[in-house]
């Protein structure tokens, strides 16, 4: 069963690693998504957009926008800083013209280190991120997923919750301070195994290529629980006063009756029938040559 979903997460990679996603400024009335990839994987989404991609599965008429910088080895911490300055302006250009829309944000490897440096600030005295995210935050993001963080520290701010899988342990560039990460704690799973040689400073590489296989579908299923459970993004500029009931909130409401309802085996076909790519404007067509794939793929992961 394991070599089946191994084969099966190998051909949805291929397809996502030939991937570019931009956002085409449509609003989402579901959720939408920044990826950062890992080192040296192609530009695009890499392989963290399988998760990208179960969790808009499970929260329909979602969007997806590729976080366009390096990731290379070389000059590391230019090409991270460059990563984190780009998820802080993806979301503010996101929060400007969809004020409504609730986001979630996912990276892999020094994709997560820039993510994380861009929530929470400098991982390490030798980094530089300075991002203000505080508002969106504390609005419109709603979900944080990380595989591999090179700054992952489970060895601070044991039982906050956003530390998951095996590893005790801390990365390469451990972060050295958390509180700037413990008012979005709710929001955040960073996942790390032990043996990882990036985030856990083990001697197994294989791991760090292992996320997909074992943690897929718990990090879609946290990003829909995020999502279905967060109250509905009102613009504070645009109202001083309860707000009524409007055609946006009701669209989201909407959505996350469908997502609960929606289980793993019936997925793919509400895919069919109300496509990721209605209403969403950056997904390409060959979704639905990975559909069925990724749909078959959350059903192996449960019998796992």
């Amino acid at each position: 069963m394991k070599e089946i979903l191994s084969r099966a997460l190998a051909v949805v990679t291929a397809l996502f690693q030939r991937q570019t996603f931009v956002w085409d400024g449509t609003c989402a009335t579901g959720v939408h998504m920044i990826v950062a990839r890992g080192s040296t994987e192609a530009p695009g989404l890499g392989r963290i957009g399988v998760v990208a991609f179960n969790a808009s599965m499970l929260i329909p008429n979602s969007s997806i926008a590729a976080v366009d910088y390096p990731a290379t080895f070389e000059n590391y911490f230019t090409s991270y800083a460059t990563g984190a300055s780009e998820f802080e302006r993806l979301v503010l250009e996101h929060v400007k013209a969809c004020p409504d829309t609730k986001i979630a944000l996912l990276g892999y490897s020094q994709g997560a280190h820039a993510l994380m440096d861009a929530v929470c600030g400098n991982s390490d005295d030798d980094f530089f991120v300075n991002p203000d995210l505080k508002k969106a935050l504390g609005a419109q993001v709603v979900a944080v997923v990380g595989f591999g963080d090179p700054s992952y520290n489970a060895t601070v701010g044991l039982g906050l919750g956003w530390n998951a899988g095996t590893s005790t342990g801390a990365g390469l560039f451990a972060r050295r301070n958390i509180t700037t990460c413990e008012p979005y704690a709710a929001k955040i799973r960073s996942w790390c195994d032990t043996g990882d040689v990036y985030c856990d400073l083990g001697d197994l590489r294989l791991i760090h290529g292992s996320y997909f296989a074992n943690y897929t579908l718990d990090a879609a299923e946290f990003i829909a629980e995020r999502f279905n459970s967060s109250e509905p993004v009102i613009d504070p500029s645009t109202t001083t006063a309860p707000p009524s009931t409007t055609t946006t909130e009701t669209a989201t409401e909407t959505t996350t009756d469908t997502a609960t309802e929606t289980t793993t085996e019936t997925t793919a076909e509400t895919t069919t029938t109300n496509p990721p790519g209605s209403g969403a404007g950056s997904f390409s067509p060959s979704w639905m040559m990975i559909a069925p794939i990724a749909a078959s793929m959350m059903v192996w992961t449960e019998l796992l």
